[in-house]
């Protein structure tokens, strides 16, 4: 679900709520896009159980971005990686000065239970885990067998008492990026034709990337079945993006490196599918409803996919945790399978 919403001021500490007058909810989040995705059904919840309460995020800076729309939180504070014992002196202080009577603790580091203890927040709700979890107020056990993300998340703010019944995905881009978006296509060359299909080719790690000459395999077959075909991705993204254009025959259209986070947003939820590896866009499409044909070699999808029913997720994680295992002909199956009829 994509939301177009009025602009959400971003506070960094500029408002003085004495304690007592109205709880006040400090959030860890993790750092990644893909993070944030699954983070706003439990800020969601998490509203809906404490409506009155003053509710702060913290997240890192590539997924920030996603929550200034988001009108289930009054702050959102970006983390800087802090640097030696300096830096995390710093953000425990930052903590104890915001007056926190709840810390919910998203994140994977176990230190960010310390960081909540040390700043003296009463109330602590996290993953238990081997250094600190006995430190929080409540917790639940990791689970290898869950969605990393998804699952653990949920469970969390359950502890608080959250109604988790409505768990859907949503996104709230800058309006703006519906009028940008459109020109930027038509600068690319697309006259508006379907079935339009996206190939994502980053990831984080070199071990989640497909191989290139495979994606040119892929994009030139389904162009000549009638598909056409965006090349999408950041601005890191665009030596992959060269080397898919130099093994290709045919000539998809290129937006990597050209979009916003909130123009891609926009820009996956118009298509009918997503070709993409273990990366954040894949959850974008997820929150939007695209479907995702997602390849997976290095990581589990079960535990680290995008979550839904339309997706069609490639995974030889449990054969020899490697990409090149993946075929072009299964790849161009089940897109074809995802695509509408």
């Amino acid at each position: 679900m994509v939301c177009q919403r009025d602009a959400k001021v971003y506070l960094l500490g500029a408002r003085a709520i004495v304690r007592g007058t109205r709880e006040r909810i400090f959030v860890f989040a993790r750092t990644g896009i893909g993070d944030i995705v699954y983070t706003i059904p439990a800020l969601r919840a998490l509203r809906r159980r404490f409506p009155d309460a003053h509710i702060t995020i913290e997240a890192g800076e590539r997924g920030h971005s996603l929550l200034r729309y988001c009108p289930y939180v009054d702050e959102v504070w970006v983390r800087i990686r802090p640097r030696g014992l300096r830096g995390k002196l710093l953000s425990i202080w930052n903590l104890y000065k915001g007056r926190f009577d709840r810390a919910v603790i998203l994140d994977r580091s176990d230190e960010k239970t310390l960081h909540t203890f040390l700043a003296r927040i009463p109330e602590r709700y996290g993953v238990r885990k081997k250094l600190f979890g006995r430190l929080l107020t409540a917790s639940i056990e990791w689970d290898p067998d869950a969605h990393d993300m998804n699952d653990h998340f949920r469970k969390v703010v359950e502890l608080l008492g959250c109604d988790t019944r409505d768990w859907r995905l949503e996104l709230f881009p800058d309006p703006k990026a519906y009028q940008s978006l459109p020109e930027k296509l038509a600068q690319a060359g697309w006259q508006g034709e379907r079935p339009l299909v996206g190939i994502n080719p980053g990831a984080s790690s070199p071990e989640r990337q497909w191989l290139p000459e495979r994606y040119a395999q892929v994009a030139d077959a389904l162009q000549q079945d009638g598909v056409r075909v965006v090349l999408l991705g950041g601005a890191s993204d665009m030596p992959l993006a060269e080397t898919i254009l130099r093994w290709a025959h045919t000539a998809p259209l290129v937006l990597t490196g050209k979009l916003t986070l909130d123009e891609l947003i926009v820009a996956i939820s118009g298509l009918d599918a997503l070709i993409s590896g273990d990366t954040g866009p894949a959850h974008l499409a997820a929150a939007v409803g695209t479907p995702v044909v997602g390849l997976y070699g290095a990581t589990s999808a079960r535990r680290y996919g995008p979550v839904g029913e339309k997706h069609i997720l490639i995974d030889k994680s449990y054969q020899c945790e490697c990409m090149q295992t993946i075929q072009v002909e299964e790849v161009l199956c089940a897109v074809r399978r995802a695509l509408p009829v």
